[in-house]
């Protein structure tokens, strides 16, 4: 009789780790401030930049909610039983937007 050797990494592993709800959250605040942040580009766009400042007012919205999401995803990050999928997944796009948010009222205030 022959025995079969198992692979590494081939094999199933049975855990009680979770996607955290927190992180499924920020991943969701963090495409919600994206989406949110394409539109009123487009708007500003639109209007050759005399949007108003409304639109400056929700841009400081998409910010905040790219700080909270980002918050959030850390937080669940040092959770523990947890799989990393989505709390690394909502800190990578928040902290990208953060970035960028950041880029662009920088450059809005020297230009």
């Amino acid at each position: 009789m022959k025995r079969k050797k198992r692979k590494k990494g081939k094999s199933l592993q049975l855990t009680d780790k979770k996607h955290p709800l927190s992180a499924i959250v920020a991943m969701f605040l963090g495409i919600l401030s994206l989406s949110i942040f394409a539109v009123i580009c487009f708007v500003s766009g639109e209007s050759d930049g005399n949007a108003g400042i409304y639109v400056g007012v929700v841009g400081l919205f998409c910010f905040l909610l790219s700080i909270i999401g980002f918050v959030v995803s850390w937080m669940s990050l040092r959770g523990d039983n947890i799989r990393p999928l989505f709390p690394t997944i909502a800190s990578v796009i928040n902290g990208l937007l953060l970035v960028c948010y950041l880029l662009v009222y920088i450059w809005g205030t020297f230009i």
